[in-house]
């Protein structure tokens, strides 16, 4: 008995720590701490013992909660887009509102999610600039799914005669560029007018559902113009 047990603490060395269930607080705390770790160094210049300094937690524990660090950096990004795309499930969308209303409400809540994600939206600035694998898996898992809703919104307002005909990828690439790119932008921004800018959600969303529906001109000089150009010709 006495060697049969010797025999089996011997094989065990060295493994990783048995853990009989998995812990949701110890996985929201590597979560958490990935987040900004992944934000403040990007995937290449981050490392797993980083993070497990930073969740207070052995480096082993990723491994076991994560296949290796692309998962964890995966799961980083699936943990944000899946809260974020709980907006589909507002009954607007199931509604006969108008495509500017829906639009509207996306609008709203991609606002918020910006306010609420600093560290996510670091992260996908680097992703967004080399376009590599993470960019794709992105895009497949996630980023599709909503480009085909928002798409869709955009085909029934031209059917309807609410919008006209534009291509939808130029169209949503400005809609949603107007409210990350201003995110980003923000800091040099409100350096060079000398003045903070205010993104209050309804504020906002106001504005850029003005300027994708609406744009800045008037429409008497839109008018003006017209007339000027045909006295031109």
């Amino acid at each position: 008995m006495p060697a049969y047990t010797h025999t089996t603490r011997k094989a065990v060395a060295g493994r990783r720590p048995r853990i009989s269930a998995v812990d949701p607080d110890t996985r929201a705390a590597i979560l958490k701490a990935a987040r900004a770790v992944f934000a403040r160094r990007g995937f290449e210049g981050a490392s797993t013992r980083e993070v497990a300094q930073v969740a207070r937690v052995n480096n082993a524990m990723i491994y076991y909660h994560f296949k290796d660090k692309v998962g964890l950096y995966r799961a980083v990004l699936a943990d944000s887009f899946a809260a974020f795309d709980r907006v589909w499930e507002h009954d607007i969308f199931r509604s006969p509102a108008t495509a500017r209303e829906k639009i509207q409400r996306y609008v709203e809540e991609l606002i918020r999610f910006q306010h609420a994600n600093e560290e996510l939206r670091r992260i996908l600035s680097v992703e967004f600039a080399l376009c590599g694998g993470n960019m794709k898996w992105l895009s497949d898992n996630f980023f599709s799914s909503s480009y085909e809703k928002l798409a869709r919104i955009i085909k029934d307002g031209i059917r309807s005669g609410e919008m006209k005909k534009i291509d939808p990828a130029l169209g949503l690439s400005a809609l949603i560029g107007m409210v990350i790119h201003t995110f980003i932008l923000r800091p040099i921004a409100e350096y060079v007018s000398g003045k903070k800018m205010d993104l209050a959600v309804k504020q906002f969303s106001n504005f850029v559902t003005g300027m994708f529906f609406d744009g800045l001109g008037t429409e008497t000089g839109t008018l003006t113009n017209s007339c000027r150009g045909g006295r031109a010709r």
